[in-house]
């Protein structure tokens, strides 16, 4: 069974008995309020990750997701020095945006600032992969765009195509950077890499 609480004791009218744990609840008037979930129980919880099994972090996503603060918590966590947290997390993050979960302006502009903070190559690997879903504001662009390029030339030929694709991206939303998303096309039709020079198709596509 899968634990769905953020920590404390049961409540909310269940028996010790009945086997349910419910998350911590604070009671407001007559109304229920959920608690936001600590960066650090889910910091955690994500360190039972092995950097292979999936299954724990959806486990982790199935406890979670529905909590007030998760997200915001998955970003605080992105940028751990522990590996399989960092990558756990961003893996996270990845999977609700292609799940298309409702995500607060002000969450994805955290997130944006966190980004040039991320070490661990798998969640590099992720944020790169999140660009795509992501409308980025002047004030953070430049930093995320350097972050970014010096990825083109990592040695993991997968983090250099979606370094590509998520600066192809940032050039659309960006003009200012599209000479620099053209001449990084160029150099990745070059790339030795089929997954690069797949990637490189996909990114001509769309820039034109």
């Amino acid at each position: 069974m899968v634990e769905r609480r953020i920590e404390g004791p049961r409540v909310g009218g269940s028996s010790p008995s009945s086997g349910t744990i419910f998350p911590t609840r604070l009671i407001l008037g007559h109304s229920w309020q959920l608690m936001t979930l600590d960066p650090e129980h889910l910091a955690s919880r994500l360190a039972a990750f092995d950097g292979r099994a999936l299954t724990t972090l959806g486990e982790i996503d199935v406890a979670f997701s529905h909590v007030p603060g998760y997200f915001g918590a998955l970003v605080e966590c992105a940028n751990a020095s522990e590996r399989h947290i960092s990558a756990g997390a961003t893996w996270l993050i990845k999977s609700a945006f292609e799940a298309q979960r409702e995500i607060s302006v002000d969450e994805i502009t955290a997130y944006c600032r966190m980004i040039p903070r991320v070490t661990d190559l798998a969640a590099q690997l992720h944020v790169c992969q999140t660009i795509q879903y992501l409308q980025i504001d002047g004030q953070n662009v430049t930093a995320l765009a350097d972050w970014l390029s010096p990825l083109l030339t990592h040695e993991r030929p997968f983090v250099r195509a979606w370094s590509l694709d998520a600066l192809s991206h940032i050039a659309i939303q960006h003009p200012e950077f599209e000479a620099q998303a053209r001449a990084n096309l160029i150099a990745a039709e070059q790339d030795s890499a089929a997954s690069v020079k797949a990637r490189a198709r996909q990114v001509a596509k769309r820039i034109g």
